[in-house]
């Protein structure tokens, strides 16, 4: 009896192998399983034609940005000069036209007789805030401090602030236009609002705004816009801007993939009836990263290649550096 159950145990056993190997072939390749093994088929990265239509093109960019103080403006002593009476403290807010600070400094109009040993004239002269806002550098100037020529009394700095972002190089194309709608939304802060603006600084100097980012590198330019005197921010806060770069209504609208270039003129391969392909020059307009403006060089109803071929040109095999030979001392 024993004898019999041990040979039926290992019956079921080797069935229970060929039931599994069946599962698994039928799962890896096999006349009941497809062949999941098999290499995919490639993708088809041939072009169709697309037809040209009429559409809108709205360009919208979306930039980091950090939040700076206004810049103040400065209150110099232009001859020099001796400082007589100080008339606000460090801290103080004035309104533009306030008196600073008055100093005593060489008259350079008045009349030296010569042959004389005269003291030279002195006039005392009043420096006034040059704007509304808040003064600051005063804390270490005293009364009877000397000034040399050119040297910065104050600043006078409104209390307002600034967003600053930067913009990479290549997103310099994206601005057709000075933006007219920008909103600023604050990290972790009030809802976003209508930021005005200021500038678009494309001498690569900066301002101090946002790190680059890692397609900015140490180039492009700056977006600078007013922060809303009812949005709460404080020095250095970041967040994101959302830039309206341009808009297109009623024109004539393919992909941007139907294109060789994004920027000012391109080029495109028309497709005829007969299957005749052409390439043709076009003008280029506002482009929203997956449709562009075709100013001029095409019609409604053109067929265009989508995606478009690679240039001839460039279309080359890539060239290979020599694998790396192991060194062997001594050779």
């Amino acid at each position: 009896m024993k004898k019999w159950i041990i040979i039926g145990a290992a019956l079921v056993l080797v069935l229970g192998l060929v039931g599994a190997g069946h599962l698994l072939v039928s799962r890896i390749g096999g006349p009941d399983g497809e062949d999941l093994l098999a290499p995919e088929p490639a993708l088809d990265v041939s072009g169709a034609p697309v037809e040209v239509e009429m559409g809108e093109v709205s360009s919208l960019l979306v930039l980091a940005a950090t939040v700076r103080a206004e810049p103040g403006e400065q209150v110099k002593v232009r001859n020099g000069g001796t400082v007589a009476h100080l008339w606000v403290g460090e801290g103080a807010e004035v309104d533009k036209g306030a008196p600073i600070v008055n100093v005593r400094t060489p008259d350079t109009s008045a009349v030296v007789t010569e042959g004389r040993d005269e003291a030279p004239a002195i006039t005392e002269i009043t420096l006034y805030a040059p704007t509304d806002g808040r003064v600051s550098g005063l804390k270490d100037v005293l009364v009877g401090d000397v000034l040399e020529p050119g040297t910065v009394v104050a600043t006078v700095s409104p209390d307002e602030f600034r967003a600053v972002a930067p913009i990479s190089p290549n997103d310099l194309y994206r601005f057709y236009e000075d933006p007219e709608d920008i909103m600023l939304q604050i990290d972790k802060g009030p809802p976003a609002a209508p930021c005005e603006f200021l500038s678009l600084d494309t001498s690569g100097a900066g301002t101090g705004g946002a790190e680059d980012d890692e397609d900015g590198g140490g180039g492009g330019a700056e977006l600078i816009c007013r922060v809303p005197d009812d949005l709460e921010v404080f020095e250095g806060v970041r967040g994101k801007m959302s830039v309206s770069t341009g808009t297109a209504e009623n024109v004539l609208v393919v992909p941007v993939t139907a294109v060789r270039g994004n920027a000012d003129s391109g080029e495109v391969v028309i497709v005829a009836a007969d299957g005749t392909e052409e390439v043709r020059e076009v003008e280029l307009g506002v482009s929203d990263g997956a449709s562009i403006e075709v100013t001029a060089g095409l019609s409604v109803g053109d067929m265009v290649l989508d995606p478009v071929p690679l240039d001839p040109r460039f279309d080359v095999p890539e060239a290979h550096a020599p694998e790396d030979e192991e060194f062997v001392e001594g050779d």
